[in-house]
């Protein structure tokens, strides 16, 4: 269970610490008061990838915090795997730094980890869900991973997996090795052009970004030059004229004759010739950058043939340095199994009919497990669907038989009829937002009987319900609540009535800085909040009342 998330200098976020408990945990306020922040910081904490744009500005560093308590022994086994030391009260505690320069540091109960870890380590401790489960629900290509997670088929799939890969590798050196020696002599010295076209041309991740800031400087030095020295005249002596550091001097020398007659005077001084040095080292600083600065113009021609030659890279071989170097690791790959084929074309073909005789067998052991999940998975989520006001939908998994491919051996689809006497239809083409979101409760809460996840998160999941199909949704959450911790982002007043602890998130502007608060909310404070939310800005006496009523009928 997630006991205490503290953020720092995330976005519009520059301190919070919000302490969630048991059950249903809700989180509500404006749009735009930094909500989608908290996800944000929490994905973050748990793996995810994030940039430096997340950093607040002005700030140097981002910091993310999540303590865990009681986690589950699957929880122990995977970092006793990982090397870190579990503790006897089964806490965990989580924190990830992300700095200007790009760097992340990432930190499990103290121990250094890195973001590969960190993440392995997220999807065991919380599952989130939110508008991104809605795209996967709505694309049939992501449609067997639920299936999958149903029946419980990671051994069986990654079995599968496996032998799809090897068979596949096995299948493209059959390939090559068909080709007729004239092409493959091509092949291979068009790789090799290519690998020593990149090779020689010494690609460094950040090069390119570099390289354009170094451009910007050099076109804008004379801009540059010209503050600096307009800041060194200013601060040191002229021919007719006393710098400020001079004036700064004589005036803490004139107070300091005051000191005398006037004890106030003396600590004055001291501070004024304080901020004298101060001023000096600065006008120094100055000096010694002015004297380094250089902008050679044969540097800049450099600097923008190198950037000439880059761009032309990215053009041949990826949109970035990650993706160049990458295609360099292939072409070499695919150059040495060229070169280096030693198994005969008939041994191949011999082991690839024993290869593939295997993996067949694989893949009806997964589709039969699919299709057995599948039948449970109609049975469930239409009880779910019943409950949530849609009694009269018909929800069915077709399987449709296709050439193997790395996620199975068939096409599996989610059809639903909306209303009787329709026909079965492809999901993304028949439901509405309110639709998807009640189909999508539906399927986690199906899903969450076989999650071990101590904490399951639900962002905006009742958009575009209200009524009682929305009061439904808060109910199925505070019944997923007693098996697991939830928090949920809501805008409805149904599914904040039902909350274990409830937390309103709110957004100020104070000295021309914008800050986003997170606040627990007392009984007094969750019923204006209902009633902010069922009403707006001005909340009346009748919303005071009809809030409370909701409340009071959650607790029943």
């Amino acid at each position: 269970m997630l006991s205490t998330l503290r953020i720092e200098n995330i976005a519009i976020i520059e301190s919070a610490a919000i302490d969630f408990g048991n059950g249903l945990n809700v989180m509500s306020g404006e749009t735009g008061a930094g909500k989608s922040i908290i996800i944000d910081a929490l994905s973050a904490v748990l793996g995810e990838r994030t940039s430096k744009e997340l950093i607040r500005t002005g700030a140097e560093k981002a910091q993310v915090s999540a303590l865990f308590e009681n986690i589950s022994p699957s929880v122990e086994k995977l970092m006793e795997s990982m090397g870190i030391p579990t503790s006897e009260d089964k806490a965990l505690n989580i924190s990830r730094v992300i700095a200007l320069d790009g760097r992340n540091s990432c930190k499990v109960n103290g121990n250094a980890v890195t973001v590969s870890m960190l993440k392995t380590l997220g999807k065991e401790l919380i599952s989130i869900h939110g508008q991104h489960d809605s795209q996967n629900l709505l694309n049939p290509e992501c449609h067997y991973k639920y299936l999958d997670a149903l029946a419980g088929n990671e051994d069986i799939y990654g079995d599968y997996l496996e032998k799809y890969v090897a068979y596949s590798n096995l299948y493209r050196k059959f390939k090559s090795l068909s080709q007729n020696e004239e092409e493959k002599q091509k092949r291979i010295e068009f790789l090799q052009h290519e690998i020593a076209e990149i090779e020689n041309a010494g690609v460094r991740i950040g090069e390119y970004d570099e390289l354009c800031d170094k451009r910007d400087l050099f076109r804008n030095s004379e801009k540059v030059i010209k503050g600096l020295r307009d800041a060194l005249s200013i601060l040191q002596d002229g021919d007719d004229t006393t710098g400020v550091v001079n004036a700064m001097y004589d005036a803490s020398k004139a107070v300091e004759k005051s000191a005398a007659h006037y004890e106030p005077a003396s600590k004055m001084a001291s501070s004024m010739l304080e901020i004298t040095y101060q001023l000096e080292e600065k006008k120094n600083e100055i000096e010694q950058t002015l004297f380094d600065l250089s902008f050679d113009p044969e540097k800049l021609s450099e600097i923008e043939e190198r950037i000439s030659f880059l761009f032309k890279l990215k053009g041949k071989y990826g949109e970035s340095e990650e993706e160049i170097l990458e295609y360099l690791q292939n072409s070499k790959d695919e150059l040495e199994t060229l070169v280096n084929l030693n198994l005969s074309q008939d041994e191949i073909i011999a082991k690839l009919e024993a290869d593939k005789e295997i993996l067949l067998e694989a893949a009806e052991k997964l589709s039969l497990s699919r299709k057995h999940a599948a039948s449970e998975f109609e049975v469930h989520v239409k009880h779910e669907l019943t409950f949530l006001d849609m009694p009269n939908v018909e929800i069915a998994v077709n399987f449709e038989r296709t050439k193997l491919s790395p996620t199975g051996p068939d096409n599996i689809e989610f059809l639903i009829s909306p209303n009787p006497g329709e026909a079965l239809k492809p999901l993304a083409k028949i439901a509405s937002g309110g639709e998807l979101s009640r189909i999508m409760l539906a399927i986690q809460n199906v899903l969450s009987a076989n999650d071990n996840v101590g904490t399951m998160i639900f962002d905006e999941i009742d958009t575009g319900v209200s009524g009682s199909a929305a009061e439904k949704i808060a109910k199925v959450l505070k019944s997923v609540g007693q098996k697991s911790q939830v928090i949920c982002i809501t805008h409805s007043a149904q599914v904040a009535s039902y909350a274990d602890n409830h937390f309103v998130v709110e957004k100020k502007v104070q000295n021309e800085k914008t800050y986003t608060y997170v606040t627990p909310l007392d009984r007094d404070g969750r019923i204006k909040e209902v009633a902010r939310i069922i009403g707006g800005v001005n909340v009346t006496e009748l919303q005071i009342k009809s809030a409370l009523e909701m409340i009071e009928s959650a607790c029943i």
